[in-house]
């Protein structure tokens, strides 16, 4: 217990969601990347029908790599890093029993996944002095087993909320897609810039279609205004780092300035606004993520001729970000109060 008080709750909750989210990227992002590109060759080759095969099996380890990742952010030793992954499978929902056969159909519930490994890991420091030399027998039997049990039982009710908030937010976007296009974009513009896991949140809620591409435009119109904004302090390299995704390198950076947040937000808002008018689409899986994973799966609900989807992609997810965000970049220079170009400088030497 005393192992367990060491970690204040947001410290806590922190080390598992930064495991979860990694899990889910890892999982997800062949599939995202690779199959796009090679769904039509599959179809008329067995080699590529492998791989597409092997790329979309990737989400099926998200409960079983989630557990691992989170027990290894506490220093947990094999058998407990095991008994929490066994845990976060039995009650991910991951896994179907039906008619005496087991079918895997899905990642399974993100929420219910998180709240089954953030009780696996409680258990394993509660019994931990307890179990002793015979963890190897309790620590699957009580942690694994009885924990995921547990979320056998909870998925049901946990998925029934989470379904329930992803397609009231789908919802509503569909009926009013102007201001909930804007509200997404920008709040997941500002969701990538905390250490909150926007790939994770997308996926935990749900959220696709219309909203879905609204998100994917927001997360990647923070990419570019922290691109523009640390390009002069901190030079090409850094500034093409964050071009491409890299913007928790900045977190110490928005922690110490929260104003460095507004113009990300801006951004955000004005780039999901004009989405509204064109209808960016994503699904759930991808919806967390900016450019490249967010356009490449966009590409796919896109109809029209190559040449104009091509065209749409470029407009809404590089040229228009990057356009507003210089924009931005320069109407804020004449408010140093509010927008400093020294916020935005990275000391590498320290990370």
């Amino acid at each position: 217990m005393k192992e367990l008080k060491k970690y204040h709750l947001g410290d806590f909750l922190n080390r598992i969601m930064s495991a979860i989210a990694m899990a889910i990227v890892v999982a997800v992002t062949p599939g995202a990347i690779i199959v796009p590109f090679i769904s039509g060759l599959s179809k008329t080759n067995t080699f590529w029908a492998t791989i597409n095969t092997a790329a979309n099996m990737g989400m099926y380890i998200v409960p079983v790599a989630a557990g691992l990742l989170a027990a290894n952010q506490f220093g947990f030793n094999m058998i407990e890093k095991s008994s929490v992954a066994m845990a976060a499978l039995i009650g991910s929902g991951a896994v179907d029993f039906s008619n005496g056969t087991w079918t895997l159909v899905g990642m399974g519930d993100l929420i219910n996944i998180i709240l089954v490994i953030t009780l696996a890991i409680i258990v394993i420091f509660l019994i931990r002095k307890y179990v002793g030399s015979f963890s190897i027998i309790w620590d699957p039997i009580i942690c694994g087993t009885l924990v995921g049990a547990l979320g056998m039982w909870s998925y049901r009710y946990v998925h029934m909320i989470s379904t329930g908030i992803g397609d009231l937010l789908n919802s509503i976007t569909k009926l009013q897609p102007m201001l909930m296009s804007t509200l997404i974009a920008m709040a997941f513009a500002v969701i990538i810039a905390t250490p909150l896991s926007t790939v994770g949140l997308a996926y935990a809620i749900g959220i696709n279609g219309i909203a879905g591409g609204a998100a994917s435009v927001g997360v990647t119109a923070c990419f570019m205004m922290v691109a523009v904004a640390t390009y002069k302090v901190n030079g090409k390299g850094v500034s093409f780092a964050m071009f491409w995704g890299s913007v928790k390198m900045m977190l110490a950076n928005f922690v110490r300035n929260p104003r460095m947040l507004l113009p990300i937000a801006i951004v955000g808002a004005i780039t999901g606004f004009v989405d509204s008018f064109i209808g960016i689409k994503n699904n759930a899986a991808c919806a967390g993520f900016g450019q490249p994973v967010g356009p490449i799966n966009s590409y796919t609900y896109m109809t029209g001729s190559t040449i104009m989807k091509l065209v749409v992609l470029a407009v809404i997810y590089f040229i228009l970000p990057l356009l507003v965000s210089y924009i931005v970049h320069k109407l804020l220079q004449r408010f140093p109060k509010i927008y400093n170009e020294d916020d935005w400088y990275i000391d590498l030497d320290q990370k």
